[in-house]
């Protein structure tokens, strides 16, 4: 994995532990990655090998600036293991905005992991990168993930915009949803 050149931001919620990707968290996040179930809403299409979510765990792990992307393996607090992930990624910090993912492993789902996991990015976002605005892309027959959005104060925007993801080859629609930061709001009507 490649080397930091700046200290991991680990964060952590009541249950879980946020901390970057490891060459250990290959399996649990294959066991996500695989899964047709899980990413079937997602903009890739399901790994086949585990060399396709190496891969994938190889981009997620890269820490060597903090500019363009920046992605958590969502551990347990328990055991440490990962039954997720959440990450930013298409940051322009000029205009202080940026796109967040996330994905929980099928079997943690249903349980608040993944709000509690978003909500935690969410507020190192508005802290530490001071960003305004938020943007989530969500396939419009992903409920659970529209549901977790809005529960976190994102307004659909939009949408569908069509055939915005190409994954194997199809092309897939998705709605915008986004979330500005009330600090910044409310600063203004001062």
């Amino acid at each position: 994995m490649p080397k930091a050149t700046h200290r991991f931001p680990t964060l952590t919620t009541k249950r879980l532990r946020l901390r970057r990707f490891e060459r250990r968290d290959l399996a649990d996040l294959h066991a996500c990655f695989s899964d047709p179930a899980a990413m079937r809403y997602w903009n890739s299409p399901p790994c086949e090998t585990m060399a396709d979510t190496q891969k994938a765990l190889a981009w997620l792990a890269k820490t060597t600036s903090r500019y363009d992307h920046l992605a958590w393996a969502a551990c347990k607090k328990s055991n440490d293991r990962c039954i997720g992930m959440v990450n930013y990624h298409s940051r322009d910090a000029r205009n202080r905005r940026l796109q967040i993912g996330y994905i929980t492993a099928p079997k943690h789902q249903r349980q608040g992991f993944g709000t509690e996991a978003v909500r935690a990015v969410l507020n190192y976002c508005a802290q530490e990168l001071n960003n305004h605005r938020v943007e989530a892309l969500i396939h419009p027959d992903n409920l659970a993930s529209l549901r977790l959005a809005e529960s976190l104060g994102f307004c659909c925007e939009g949408g569908p915009l069509l055939d915005y993801w190409r994954v194997g080859a199809k092309f897939v629609s998705v709605m915008i949803y986004a979330l500005i930061n009330d600090k910044d709001k409310q600063n203004a009507g001062a």
